[in-house]
């Protein structure tokens, strides 16, 4: 056999024994606790910037500023790819997890949907940081003492 057909071969051989030692220990922890540690830990990071976020939304008919309307944007922003996060570790989720057939279509399922909740995950975080920047600009601009040469003046 070739060399380089022979490092292809095995290359091609480790990475699939890494995937399927992956898969087992998804289909292991799903079987034993329902879903995986990281879902789980997922759901409740999304499941609260969606809370928090959507106590940021202002009433339409309410007078706002630029600000506050760029606040409320981000914030429904938040809300938005948070719902689409939770729906698809829905989509993840074994019906019965105690069902070894149910326990590993899900590690399957988590596998394949690897790639599309990392980019939601990490269009979540830019949006909170943006959020968390409008926030800080706001309380600090909108707080009854501004800043001038380090200290604090009455408005």
């Amino acid at each position: 056999m070739d060399p380089l057909a022979a490092l292809g071969l095995a290359s091609n051989m480790v990475q699939f024994v890494d995937y399927s030692i992956k898969l087992i220990q998804g289909v292991r922890e799903i079987h034993d606790s329902g879903d995986t540690k990281e879902n789980k830990s997922l759901e409740t990071v999304t499941s609260e910037m969606k809370r928090l976020s959507s106590k940021l939304t202002i009433p339409t008919h309410t007078p706002q500023s630029e600000d506050e309307k760029g606040l409320c944007r981000l914030a429904e922003d938040c809300q938005t790819l948070s719902g689409e996060i939770l729906q698809l570790l829905e989509k993840i989720r074994p019906k019965d997890p105690k069902s070894v057939r149910q326990s590993v279509w899900s590690a399957f399922k988590s596998k394949l949907y690897e790639e599309k909740r990392s980019e939601l995950e990490t269009r979540l975080d830019k949006c909170r940081k943006q959020l968390q920047l409008q926030l800080t600009f706001l309380t600090r601009f909108n707080s009854p003492f501004r800043y001038k040469n380090n200290s604090p003046v009455p408005r």
